[in-house]
Order: structure tokens, then C-alpha cells, then sequence
């Protein structure tokens, strides 16, 4: 303990200012203060929020302050002339200080300020009054309202405990029992196949885990599964839940924040956000379906909620179990180099076995055979029969829309968006064209613009063929085969589930609990219906394409195919009566289509991995993705290749032989939202040396851009600013 005569001062660190270190003295009411807790602080000439990093003496403080203005002359109007640093205004605490080293470690790890770490982990505990421009920290309020007052009381989630588990079932609960009574980090991968009762290990890992006097942190990949595991917990643990996610109000997620900080409540279910709860005394955490692609943050802070999960049980010696029916690559080397501990639960919890498979090849097949233009003849006699007999089905095509694009069939010319290197795609039952990338929309037009160019093209008489440059519909969506299967199937009950049908709160679950209750036949959607739903009344699973994101640019995509089509067969079969999937495809040699077909998921990692290996690619090395992006094309040319400069003389200093610089070169998709991609590649067997790397880049970035502060003090874009993408562990190659 500081001596109590000593005068104090902390460091603090803001939202805005991502690079900058700024001092205040800490008033003796608050000497308590320290890493975890928000400050209220005067800078410059507003009031405004910062964190406070570390606290020092005083005495310390004023001469790095003063050292520090000497160098930045912003740093000059913190200090008052004759009377030393500015006074913290008020204080909070915003997270507990087991956090920090935590936050620390992913700062280091992606190269990113410690600032935007916190920025993105921790809720703003403070509102920002536009009429007074000051800040007013939140109180706690007391409410009646339980954290999961919306979140389950379903009673179709209320599921009793097995009265027996299966053998399988009980040695995975034991191995982390066993763990759980030791207090020791161990990270374990649960691979059960879909419907052998994953959940059910995670209750009873929670149940150990409170009985013991801990708590413990569910995760899920997606938000839609969230009132599902919610109800369950509820009915099984009897304890309080607190649920985040970014669905949640701000208010409401700094409530339950603070619930979970007081030790309120003591089990956490959420999305990717839920790792960083602050939770006392955290004994277990669970990553559900830990191979989702969506558990990698996408913008601001890229991390990746699963690595962390595994990081936080690190540090505060906790067991992780992470399950899936179809393991990350990565997750099955680290198991078989006996850094995970397996798990394995290889039959259903229940007497039926998986659903049979049949692989329909539409290369056979010809176009006047086909049931309609998505549907063959044999997905289609299946259809009618587990209609007739009262039973459900579920369609997997994961493009949404009506059609991929529009093409003129006159020159061949697809209609793009003005803004991205992307095809429109065309949505009937708005009668729009619409960017998944920029969501710009307009009417679509019923002729092509080049074709139909008055200034380029027409006939002798001044008038065009009303056949010359007509744009046709091309490729598919869920929309159109929601179209197709109303032709095929008149009295269906029909639902689609995709991004276009649950953008209003609580669509998903409307959509879910229609086809549990039995009030739809037929469920049409993209990946979303592949995310873990428990659907028992479902007996038949169509995947009508196959091939849609087999061939993408990006060395995961069988694997991904593989792990999307297996998780959506694992939704048929789960009641009473035996399942079927059926997969049609133009590629029924494809490695992917076999393994598919056959159920030999670890031939195909071998195979898989077997590639990768050769070339590094992880879980084999590690890897770096750089996206330089700007609205003009020459400007940002020169910005990345300037970039790449500096990144290959590094390499050199860093690692000659072990990193290798990939590119630069313009991205796959060359433009979005009006800017101008390129992007270059890292790959090391360091992982130390790539964050090294994003750790100077992030400075650079800065130096590049030609503005730090400035461009946050008002002066506008004038159209040659630039961006500066670093990516650590890239999940997508687009």
C-alpha cells in the first residue's frame, strides 16, 4: 500500500486519442483507483472519458508530463502553468483488475493500442451530454428486472436431464470435473458429432462449477442461439444468467455488467463480446461450435473470441472446453499434439443414429428433368413424401435474394455496383438490385446500359430491337427457391430465414419457434439454419448447392463447406423418426464431397492439413493480412507499396528465413464502398514476430496517413485519405 501522505497521479489513456499518454493527479477520495476504472477528466477545453492505466506517485508523473511536452506540444495544455497536473474529476470502476493482464495481452498479441482494446471489451459506463458536453457517469440502479428478462421462460427450451448419459457423455464430464477440482487450466476439444448431447455436458460442467463456489462463461457464435441455451440454463441451473451480446442496449449491457462485477450473477452466456465478462472467480469457460467463422471480429479490433476464451482460462486457471461437431483445424492439431485433451462423443445421445446421406449429381441430370430450375427429381419425391407424412424439412442455399446477378444476354455484361467490384443481386420481392457489400439498392433496370447505350449503339431508324440487351436473372437465392418450392409444394407452409427476414428483433426466434411448434413444413435459409437449432419434427435436410462456396479465394473453403453442409445435415433426424440429407452437387469427386458423403470428417483434416503443411498455412504458421484501401487509385497505390517496403525491410531484420511477404496486389474484391483495395500477406512460424510487426504497422499507419490528431479536430476528407487494415490471424481473404 502507497504511503496515505503520498500524493498521487495516474496515467490515463482515451477513447480518441489512441497514441497519446496523458497524467492527472488522483484526489486522496479516490486513491483506490487503478487499473480497471473509468475517469471523468478535463482535456483541453471539454470534459470527456478516459481509462486509467497505472497509478504512480505524483511527484513520478509531473516530471514524465513535463518530459512528455517537450515533445508534443499538445501535451503542454494538460499541465497548469505554476500549479502541476489537472485533477481526476470523478471515477468509476468499469472492469476488475484480474482483466488487465488480459487486455494487455491481446494489445500486445494484435498490435493495438491498449485504449482500443478496452474501447471494444469494456461498456462505456457515461453518456455524453450534447447540450453541456460533459460527461455524467452511470449509477447502478436497482431494478426487479432479472438480466435474462427477455431472454427464455420458452417452455420448449425446459428440457429435463437425461435420466441417463451415455458412456461417452459421462467419462467427458468426468475429465472436467476432474479439472474443475484441481483449479488448472486445461483446455479441451469436445468432439461430438451433431445431436450426441454437447450441451448437456456443458450443464453439467456449469452445475460443477457453481457447486464448487465458481462461475462459468458460456459462448455461442451466434446471437440467434442465445435464447435457446438461455432457456435451458435457466431450467437447469436455477441460478441467475446474464446475457451479452451486441444486440443489447447500452444501458442494458452496463447493468448487467455491473451485476456480473458485483458477483450478482455467476453464469455469462453471449456471442463473441461475453469473453470479456467480468465475472468473479471464473471457473469454467465453454466455447460452443468453436470452429464458427464468426467468433472472428470483422472490423475495429479483429480478434478472435475463441483464442481469447483460451487465453482468459489461461490466466485465470480455469478448464475450457471447446466443442463442435466438425473442429477447427487448428483446434484438431492442437489435440493431436496433446495440447488440448480430446473429447470424444461418437454416437447420439439418443437410440437414432445419423441421418443417411445421398449425393444427387447434377451433371447427370438435364435441364427438362429437373423438378425446377434448383430442385431435382429426387429432393423433390423426398419433399412430397416427408410432406404427406406430417413431416418437416429444411433447405440450405447460402445465397440470399432471387438471383446471384443480372446479365445481359445480348453482350454478356452483369450489372455491378457502382461503389464495390461486385455483381447486384436482384431481390423480387422488393423488385431491387442490391450491394451485400455497401447495401446500396436502386430499380432494377430492364435493359442493359451498354448494349443500350444511345450514344454507342442503335439502329438505322433510331429505335432498339426490343430483344437487344434484355438483362436476365442468373443464379439463385433463397428467395427464388422459397418461389420454386411454393410451384412444386402448393399447400407448404414455407418460412426463409436469412438476413433479409430476421433484420427486426426477435424474427429469428419467431421463425424458429413457428417450425419447433409444428406451424411450417418447410424451412428455407442460408448458413443460419446450420447454427446448432434443435428442431425435432425435421426428418429431411436438402443442401441445394453444394458447390456455392467451394471455390472462393481463401485456403479454408472446403473446410468451411465441409463444416456448413455437416452441421446443417445434423439437423435432420433429432426426434423421433430417422433423418435424410440430400446433397446435390456438379463436383461429386471433389474431396470435400466425399468426405461429405462418406462421414470420414478425420481423412478429410488429414488430407487437408497434409496441404496446408506444405505451404504453411495455418495451423501451421501464422498469418498477417494488410489492407491498404483509399478513394483515389494512385494514392493508394503508392501508400501500399510504401507499406510493402517497410514490411519486407523488416523481414529481413526480423526473420529472413522464416517470414515470407506475399504481394502487394489488388484484392479479390478490388473495391468497396468506393475504395480501392490492396492488400499483402504475412506468413511466419512466429506468431511473436507477426505481432511485432502490427505493432509498428499500427505506429505507421499514423505516419502514413499524415494525421493523428489533426483529423480528429475537424479537418475533413479530402478524398486522398486512406486506410490501414492490420489483421492478425485473418479468417477471410476477400
Amino acid at each position: 500500500m502507497p504511503d496515505q501522505e503520498q500524493q498521487l497521479a495516474v496515467e490515463i489513456v482515451f477513447i480518441d486519442l489512441p497514441v497519446s499518454r496523458y497524467f492527472y493527479a488522483l484526489p486522496s477520495q479516490w486513491s483506490g483507483a487503478g487499473p480497471g476504472w473509468a475517469a471523468a477528466v478535463q482535456l483541453k477545453n471539454r470534459k470527456t472519458l478516459g481509462w486509467v492505466t497505472r497509478v504512480l506517485p505524483l511527484t513520478e508523473a509531473t516530471a514524465i508530463a513535463n518530459a512528455d511536452a517537450g515533445k508534443v506540444k499538445k501535451q503542454q495544455q494538460l499541465l497548469s502553468v505554476g500549479r502541476g497536473l489537472k485533477p481526476v474529476l470523478d471515477v468509476v470502476q468499469a472492469y476488475p483488475p484480474e482483466l488487465f493482464p488480459l487486455f494487455e495481452w491481446i494489445s500486445n498479441y494484435y498490435g493495438t493500442p491498449l485504449v482500443e482494446v478496452l474501447e471494444t471489451a469494456v461498456p462505456l459506463p457515461a453518456k455524453i451530454s450534447s447540450e453541456l458536453g460533459v460527461v455524467r457517469l452511470k449509477k447502478k440502479r436497482k431494478s426487479a428486472t432479472p438480466a435474462t428478462k427477455d431472454h427464455g421462460a420458452d417452455s420448449a427450451f425446459a428440457a429435463e436431464a437425461p435420466e441417463v448419459l451415455t458412456e461417452h457423455q459421462e467419462s467427458a464430464i468426468g475429465s472436467i470435473s476432474q479439472a474443475l477440482a484441481a483449479q488448472e487450466f486445461r483446455p479441451f476439444l469436445l468432439h461430438g458429432i451433431t445431436g450426441s448431447g454437447k450441451t448437456e455436458v456443458y450443464i453439467r460442467a456449469i452445475q460443477d462449477a457453481l457447486q464448487r463456489g465458481g462461475s462459468a462463461l458460456l459462448i455461442v457464435p451466434e446471437i440467434a442461439l442465445t435464447p435457446q441455451l438461455v432457456g435451458r440454463l435457466h431450467a437447469r441451473l436455477g441460478d441467475r444468467l446474464g446475457v451479452l451480446h451486441s444486440g443489447i442496449g447500452a444501458a442494458e449491457r452496463w447493468r448487467t455488467w455491473r451485476e456480473i462485477m458485483s458477483g450478482e450473477v455467476r453464469v455469462v452466456i453471449g456471442a463473441r463480446s461475453a469473453v470479456f465478462a467480468p465475472l468473479q472467480n471464473l471457473s469454467l469457460i465453454v466455447v460452443d461450435e468453436e470452429h464458427e467463422g464468426s467468433y472472428k471480429q470483422s472490423d475495429g479490433l479483429r480478434y478472435h473470441g475463441r483464442d481469447i476464451a483460451v487465453m482468459r482460462g489461461k490466466l485465470c486457471n480455469a478448464p475450457v472446453v471447446l466443442g463442435s461437431a466438425t473442429p477447427s483445424f487448428e483446434s484438431l492439431l492442437n489435440a493431436a499434439q496433446k495440447r488440448y485433451s480430446l473429447l470424444e462423443l461418437p454416437k447420439r445421445a439418443t437410440v437414432r443414429s445419423l441421418p443417411t446421406v445421398e449425393i444427387v449429381d447434377l451433371t447427370k441430370i438435364k435441364k427438362r428433368e429437373m423438378a425446377s430450375p434448383s430442385i431435382s427429381p429426387q429432393l423433390h419425391a423426398l419433399l412430397r413424401e416427408s410432406l404427406s407424412n406430417g413431416e418437416q424439412s429444411v433447405l440450405l442455399y447460402n445465397r440470399r435474394g432471387f438471383a446471384s446477378f443480372l446479365q445481359c444476354g445480348s453482350c454478356g455484361a452483369v450489372t455491378t455496383c457502382p461503389h464495390c467490384s461486385v455483381s447486384l443481386t436482384f431481390h423480387k420481392s422488393r423488385n431491387r438490385v442490391v450491394c451485400h457489400y455497401c447495401d446500396y439498392t436502386a430499380s432494377p433496370a430492364p435493359y442493359c446500359s451498354t448494349c443500350r447505350d444511345p450514344r454507342t449503339v442503335q439502329s438505322d431508324d433510331g429505335e432498339f430491337d426490343p430483344e437487344f440487351g434484355v438483362l436476365e436473372h442468373r443464379g439463385s437465392g433463397t428467395e427464388r427457391i422459397v418461389e420454386e418450392i411454393k410451384a412444386l409444394l402448393p399447400t407448404a407452409r414455407i418460412l426463409q430465414m436469412d438476413r433479409d427476414t430476421t433484420s427486426t428483433k426477435d424474427s429469428t426466434e419467431e421463425i424458429l419457434s413457428a417450425m419447433r411448434t409444428g406451424a411450417a413444413d418447410i424451412l428455407i435459409g442460408t448458413q443460419m439454419i446450420a447454427k446448432g437449432h434443435d428442431l425435432p419434427g425435421v426428418t429431411l435436410v436438402g443442401i441445394i448447392d453444394a458447390d456455392v462456396g467451394l471455390h472462393m479465394p481463401d485456403f479454408r473453403s472446403s473446410e468451411r463447406t465441409f463444416q456448413l453442409i455437416t452441421q446443417a445435415s445434423g439437423r435432420a433426424g433429432r426426434g423421433e423418426r430417422p433423418g435424410r440429407v440430400v446433397v446435390q452437387t456438379r463436383e461429386i469427386n471433389h474431396p470435400t464431397i466425399i468426405a461429405i458423403a462418406t462421414g470420414r470428417f478425420k481423412a478429410f483434416a488429414r488430407y487437408e492439413l497434409d496441404y496446408r503443411k506444405k505451404l504453411r498455412y495455418p495451423p501451421y504458421g501464422k498469418l498477417m493480412r494488410v489492407v491498404v484501401s483509399g478513394m483515389n487509385l494512385q494514392d493508394t497505390r503508392d501508400a501500399v507499396m510504401q507499406t510493402a517496403q517497410l514490411i519486407k525491410r523488416r523481414a529481413q531484420e526480423l526473420d529472413p528465413e522464416g517470414l515470407t511477404v506475399l504481394g502487394p496486389a489488388p484484392a479479390p474484391i478490388e473495391k468497396i464502398r468506393g475504395r480501392v483495395r490492396f492488400h499483402l500477406l504475412l506468413k511466419s512460424p512466429s506468431a511473436k514476430v507477426l505481432s511485432q510487426l502490427a505493432r509498428e504497422l499500427y505506429e505507421w499507419k499514423f505516419v502514413l496517413q499524415g494525421r493523428v490528431q489533426e483529423k480528429k479536430e475537424g479537418a475533413t476528407d479530402d478524398g486522398r485519405e486512406f486506410r490501414l487494415t492490420i489483421d492478425v490471424d485473418p479468417q477471410e481473404m476477400l
